[in-house]
């Protein structure tokens, strides 16, 4: 009984990730124009000093305990709100990647691939920071290490760069 419930469980998370990896939840844009309208810029320095963990020691160190606890949260739910956008660019591009296979220009074929495999890789790594993030809101004096994010995001904007095709 116990073991069908747990199978159950995981069963529904796996579809809950794939959903949320494969969802639409972005504004829709149908060329590079749309694209250079509705992207979201991201300071990635930002980011990462809110993540900081020497940062959030200090922080520890001068307020009391309800204080850190009240700015931990609030600097947690600005990190999950770049994350969700960063999550929208990543869902733009790979729809602009997908009407540039619909073209069917055989030249551009391979850095669209490469530019959608980025973002599905990206949004996966956006998934498992934001469980971090859950995580560090739940237990705020607990160290958690999130996923390069930043690595794959920039890789995105690089093979955007390299499939300039992909945007006009």
């Amino acid at each position: 009984m116990v073991s069908t419930l747990v199978i159950l469980a995981v069963a529904a998370l796996a579809v809950a990730c794939a959903y949320g990896l494969l969802r639409s939840g972005y504004p829709a844009i149908h060329n590079g124009h749309d694209w250079d309208e509705k992207k979201h810029d991201i300071d990635v320095q930002i980011f990462r000093i809110l993540l900081d963990r020497n940062e959030e020691l200090q922080l520890r160190s001068f307020l009391s305990r309800d204080q850190f606890a009240t700015f931990q949260k609030r600097r947690i739910r600005l990190a999950l709100r770049m994350l969700e956008l960063v999550d929208e660019n990543a869902g733009m591009l790979m729809e602009l990647g997908r009407l540039a296979k619909i073209k069917g220009d055989p030249a551009l074929r391979q850095k669209v691939d490469e530019l959608i495999a980025t973002a599905l890789q990206l949004r996966l790594n956006l998934f498992l920071a934001r469980l971090c993030l859950y995580l560090k809101w739940f237990f705020p004096s607990a160290t958690v290490s999130l996923p390069a994010f930043e690595v794959r995001y920039q890789q995105l904007l690089d093979s955007l760069q390299g499939a300039s095709g992909v945007a006009a």
